[in-house]
């Protein structure tokens, strides 16, 4: 396979786009698509045999993943996951825009719980530093009571809330799907749509269904603004 499965099927149908809809251009394109999925690379992601064998879909698999990344659960830290990882990988050889399913640890810098709660130690450990080396070092009770004053409950606050803008920020960068590419739901209809063919054998019908795709495409590109 040459790079992610969807990427390399989208560019076989923009070739037809381009080039001409004859029965013989579509006829060979669905060869093309048959060849990449029965090849023996594919067919050892276990994923795809999943899907060959009729057990899950692509959309499912990806719902599977998506169901622990939505809403308030993105914002939480989540454990490692070896199997979990490993299985996204598969996935993500075939689909574009699924590597923000990444589990990466308990304690990993990618949402604004951990790096709320990081910045409110390290406002805490700068007020601490602040306390014992100024001018009341020289008195526990002080420094103690420094500790326990508006300017560290300020200093904690500050830095907390500087973590949660952080964490915000890598949250989008690790966890959100990437909004320039095509979502990784619609992408895992379509391939169901070309795994269903090739299940089925039904070659005609799958020239005949990326004929009629390449047509609406046409038209859509033809129409005037």
């Amino acid at each position: 396979m040459i790079d992610i499965q969807y990427n390399f099927f989208r560019d076989l149908d923009r070739r037809c786009v381009a080039e001409s809809l004859d029965e013989q251009r579509c006829a060979a394109v669905v060869r093309m698509k048959r060849q990449a999925i029965d090849a023996p690379l594919n067919r050892a992601n276990p994923v795809v045999a999943e899907v060959l064998a009729g057990t899950t879909s692509f959309v499912a698999v990806y719902d599977s993943f998506s169901r622990e990344f939505r809403g308030l659960r993105r914002l939480v830290p989540k454990s490692h996951d070896a199997a979990w990882n490993e299985r996204l990988e598969h996935l993500s050889r075939i689909l574009p825009n699924v590597r923000h399913f990444r589990r990466r640890s308990l304690l990993a810098a990618d949402n604004p719980c951990n790096l709320t709660l990081y910045g409110a130690i390290a406002g805490f450990a700068v007020g601490v530093f602040m306390s014992f080396s100024g001018s009341g070092a020289a008195e526990p009770g002080a420094a103690a009571a420094a500790l326990a004053g508006p300017v560290q409950g300020a200093l904690v606050a500050g830095m907390a809330a500087v973590g949660f803008v952080l964490g915000t920020a890598a949250m989008f960068k690790y966890r959100i799907r990437d909004y320039k590419q095509i979502h990784a739901r619609e992408a895992a209809g379509y391939l169901d749509v070309n795994y269903g063919f090739f299940r089925s054998g039904d070659d005609a019908g799958w020239a005949a269904c990326l004929r009629a795709e390449a047509e609406t495409v046409r038209a859509q590109l033809a129409r005037p603004d």
